[in-house]
């Protein structure tokens, strides 16, 4: 997908998530405060609303995130990107602890906080990558690929216990890392056209996914930058699998 192949006006997306965050952080302050007031001085009404509140507060943050994201990576062009040679597996480590960590962040605030009794079985991400398989990119935009494949592998899938399997191979012309999740799958007419900005899946098992549709057009849009590619394997009901592949330079 070409960036002239998309009319997509960063400078409007840029204005609106700036003039977003100065009131969402706002809100965000005044509900973390009253939040650490004594409960019982609050009514049970107003102890859910303010939970409530800090919810969608973080996720809205979460949303402005990703679009200042997407600009970043819209913008960049060949002649802009910092690539240099780097190691896959700590990159995948490490993306994995961020979303991970959001996941737990926004699982919980749903849940009543810490001290629910809400028992969750959790999220794992299992790595098979060689600790000196190397390759050189833009690592921060490699970073932001990884990292909205991990989320996507999360979202979409309703099971209480979330496996997630990423695998990192040299096959000498090329570089893969491919992506696996066991959760529903994408429906045959849904996967040609995932990867088109702002366009989302929405069904009966996946529910309405919230975002803006634009992940799978941002990491689309790194991997042209890369010279890269990615193709998608899905099976209804058994889950997703997602490959990069890097030509090594």
């Amino acid at each position: 997908m070409k960036k002239s192949d998309l009319n997509i006006n960063t400078q409007a997306l840029t204005m609106i998530a700036h003039k977003l965050r100065t009131p969402l952080s706002i809100i965000n302050g005044y509900c973390e405060a009253l939040q650490t007031q004594n409960k019982n001085s609050l009514s049970p009404f107003s102890v859910k609303a303010l939970e409530e509140i800090g919810v969608q507060g973080a996720h809205i943050s979460h949303l402005i995130d990703k679009l200042a994201a997407f600009n970043k990576v819209w913008a960049a062009s060949a002649q802009t990107m910092q690539k240099k040679q780097f190691f896959l597996k700590p990159l995948i480590k490490q993306s994995a602890a961020r979303v991970l960590a959001l996941e737990e962040s926004l699982s919980s605030a749903r849940q009543g906080g810490p001290e629910s009794t809400v028992v969750r079985k959790g999220t794992f991400v299992e790595t098979d990558c060689p600790d000196k398989l190397s390759l050189t990119a833009d690592e921060d935009l490699l970073r932001l690929c990884v990292e909205e494949l991990l989320t996507n592998a999360v979202k979409f899938n309703i099971k209480a216990e979330k496996v997630i399997k990423v695998q990192g191979i040299n096959h000498g012309d090329c570089i893969s890392l491919s992506v696996r999740d066991y959760g529903v799958g994408i429906r045959p007419q849904d996967v040609s056209r995932i990867f088109e900005p702002f366009y989302q899946v929405d069904d009966d098992q996946t529910g309405q996914v919230t975002g803006w549709g634009l992940g799978l057009t941002m990491v689309k849009r790194i991997l042209d930058l890369h010279n890269g590619a990615i193709n998608v394997v899905s099976d209804r009901g058994l889950g997703s699998i997602f490959t990069v592949n890097l030509p090594i330079l």
